[in-house]
């Protein structure tokens, strides 16, 4: 599994991932995160998705899962630049405009604010 990487600045946290989204990673990066988010104080998540190469059904439903999961606490989620294999899964799916969407460095840094 490749490396989850974190940035924290402010309120937002930024996780980035680079590879496959599918069911052989989601369960352990569910964890990672899950891990992380209970000891910092995060009102964001962005979710940096431009080095996915591929996005299969366990990588959408985790992508939900942590949408839903932040509304409840009512906190933020966003996808940040979502690679074009990513666009193409959720938009098949009807799922792209489900999410919130940072397609800019400059929405990220407004975000951070």
């Amino acid at each position: 599994m490749q490396k989850l990487n974190v940035t924290h600045k402010g309120q937002v946290c930024i996780f980035s991932y680079s590879g496959e989204l599918t069911l052989e990673v989601v369960d352990q990066l569910r964890e990672e995160m899950r891990q992380y988010l209970e000891n910092q104080a995060c009102e964001s998540v962005v979710m940096d998705l431009s080095d996915i190469s591929f996005l299969d059904s366990s990588g959408i439903g985790f992508l939900v899962h942590l949408n839903n999961q932040r509304k409840e606490e009512n906190k933020g989620f966003y996808l940040y630049k979502p690679s074009p294999q990513v666009r193409k899964s959720l938009s098949l799916v009807r799922l792209f405009d489900y999410f919130r969407v940072l397609q800019e460095e400059k929405e990220l840094e407004r975000l951070q604010e």
